[in-house]
């Protein structure tokens, strides 16, 4: 377990270096499928005051998969800060939002299940309309999954409502790194999870002593079940009313920047 959080580790601790090429260049390590118990369902992932990190990214990535939520991610690193923001009403209708604060770098990406449209300033100002859709998954960089597993693979305590109840959420706190990451000083972790094994919120902050600088990250979902995806202004102002499927949208164009 703590080669494969090693390796993780450091896919993290890189990740802004590919957050600028966007997900297609980014490498995933996929979370196995947990086991199952002999009723079929998945083992459970927080069992008392024990935690299992692995199966509860299992368990956020099922608890993710054909619903819709908002999710808000902002992550600061040494070179820089990069914020997140994903819209989704199912794995092919959403909208995608990333920048990297004071680099003049922003991508947007639009999704509803005919054609994919791309705004990339970092491409010289590139907008891009295909019809091969990328589900979801191909746009979250980094995954969440990801950071669930690898930050919370540690001595974790589980914080329950004093009025315990199977809808309630408990919290997760950690304030001592996984073994296989060691050069971290003031480290903490927290983690707010739903009965269905969503991690509704993530904080993760600590001081990377090997590149002396800050590290945080802060994830959180909300508008669970309860969002919904329209075309956004900038496709309405590069394509004007165009249909998506209209065969007449070129699948490469460039164009001034984005006001």
């Amino acid at each position: 377990m703590a080669g494969r959080v090693a390796v993780l580790l450091a896919l993290l601790l890189f990740a802004g270096c590919g957050a600028f090429g966007g997900a297609e260049r980014q490498t995933v390590t996929p979370v196995p499928v947990p086991e199952q118990s002999q009723d079929g369902r998945a083992a459970p992932a927080v069992t008392g005051d024990t935690v299992d990190a692995r199966r509860l990214a299992a368990a956020h990535r099922r608890a993710t998969r054909n619903r819709s939520y908002v999710l808000g991610m902002r992550l600061s690193l040494e070179w820089g800060t990069q914020i997140v923001s994903l819209v989704v009403e199912d794995r092919h209708h959403y909208q995608f939002r990333t920048e990297i604060v004071d680099q003049n770098y922003t991508k947007r990406v639009y999704t509803n299940g005919n054609r994919r449209y791309v705004y990339d300033e970092r491409a010289e100002g590139a907008w891009t309309a295909t019809r091969r859709p990328t589900p979801v998954s191909g746009v979250l960089d980094p995954d969440p999954a990801r950071l669930i597993e690898a930050y919370l693979a540690t001595n974790v305590s589980v914080e329950r409502p004093r009025d315990a109840c199977d809808a309630c959420r408990v919290t997760l706190t950690a304030t001592e790194p996984p073994s296989a990451f060691k050069p971290a000083n003031n480290y903490s972790v927290q983690a707010t999870v739903r009965p269905d094994g969503l991690v509704q919120s993530l904080t993760v902050s600590y001081w990377d002593r090997s590149r002396k600088a800050p590290v945080s990250y802060e994830i959180r979902y909300s508008a669970i079940d309860d969002t919904t995806v329209s075309r956004p202004a900038w496709v309405q102002q590069r394509w004007g009313n165009a249909t998506d499927s209209d065969p007449e949208l070129s699948d490469s164009q460039r164009h001034a920047a984005v006001g």
